[in-house]
């Protein structure tokens, strides 16, 4: 379990060294979020450093200082399990879990570009909260253990509510992503916001399926889910790989949502659609060489070069209600 958190946590720093490239290379102006982006991310990669390090410094005392402890290491761990840097480093995952939950309430939020889509995620993150504070008591106070008494009941209702929070939302996430991606199929450049690695990255998909392996395995009282305790360093490495696809600009944001999602009713004839309304041929030529007319379309991005059209008659936009004089509108 260490040598795979160790691997982990290389991981972490790998991620967090890329998100401060990307914060200190060229001279780009940062924005808000990319000051809280990096901020957070900070926080995010010192609770986990102290996570790991003491695990590692418990497994070194368990395993290797004390290998001839009477009982064993089955011994050791009851009467030290509670011992303070250890409650210090379990404190420190369940807040790095707790703010990565948050996080993904925010991302869905952004994604759905909807408050009430984020109630019900919202509810179970409070749940989560609850159950880790009784968590921690349980297993921290003296004579406590993480894996006997009562505290497996808030170490099994605590990964529950989580499991369950987490599943929630990213479904909620990949549902939204299929779905846009469905209207967007057709264009190649909206593939950053609607692939396979958007829909991993965006949904912290590696995160809930490790953790549903872990939540089995530990409610069933198998020792195998000491092998998957390393989902824990996964509420670290997603936020850090949404943070990268943040600060590269290839997240997806309020403004791409709603640009996603936009619906252009008008009526009369026209020609095509653009992200201004209705448009004829005769405002955009499609023959650069005639003088006065453009082969450019008003792209849907800001800031970004124009669409090149060959035919003005085939341009399409995703959501069009379209309605001309002889229809109802």
């Amino acid at each position: 379990m260490n040598n795979i958190n160790a691997i982990l946590y290389g991981v972490v720093l790998v991620l967090y060294f890329r998100v401060l490239r990307y914060m200190f290379s060229g001279s780009k102006k940062w924005t808000f979020m990319d000051k809280f982006m990096m901020a957070f991310s900070t926080v995010l990669v010192i609770l986990n450093t102290i996570f790991w390090t003491t695990q590692s410094y418990f497994g070194e005392m368990m395993w290797i200082v004390h290998s001839d402890y009477p009982g064993g290491a089955d011994a050791y761990w009851i009467d030290f399990g509670s011992v303070w840097y250890q409650t210090w480093g379990m404190a420190a995952c369940v807040v790095c879990n707790l703010m990565n939950d948050a996080f993904l309430v925010y991302r869905c939020f952004v994604i759905w570009n909807s408050r009430r889509i984020i109630i019900f995620p919202g509810v179970l993150w409070l749940a989560s909260l609850a159950f880790s504070i009784g968590l921690l008591y349980e297993s921290g106070r003296p004579d406590g253990n993480y894996f006997a008494g009562i505290a497996t009941i808030f170490v099994t209702a605590y990964t529950a509510s989580t499991f369950a929070f987490n599943v929630v939302v990213t479904s909620l996430i990949i549902a939204r992503i299929l779905y846009i991606g469905r209207r967007l199929a057709f264009a190649d450049e909206f593939k950053v916001y609607i692939g396979a690695v958007a829909i991993m990255i965006e949904s912290a998909l590696p995160f809930t399926v490790f953790s549903a392996a872990y939540l089995v395995t530990y409610a069933m009282g198998s020792d195998i889910s000491i092998g998957f305790s390393f989902y824990a360093m996964f509420t670290c490495i997603s936020p850090l790989l949404i943070t990268l696809r943040v600060l590269s600009r290839r997240a997806w944001t309020r403004d791409s949502s709603n640009l996603f999602t936009t619906t252009i009713s008008y009526t009369g004839a026209t020609d095509f659609v653009t992200n201004m309304g209705a448009a004829h041929a005769d405002d955009y030529d499609a023959d650069p060489e005639k003088e006065g007319t453009t082969s450019k379309l008003p792209d849907l991005e800001a800031g970004r070069p124009g669409m090149e059209v060959s035919d003005p008659h085939s341009i399409s936009i995703v959501s069009i209600d379209i309605a001309d004089e002889s229809s109802p509108v």
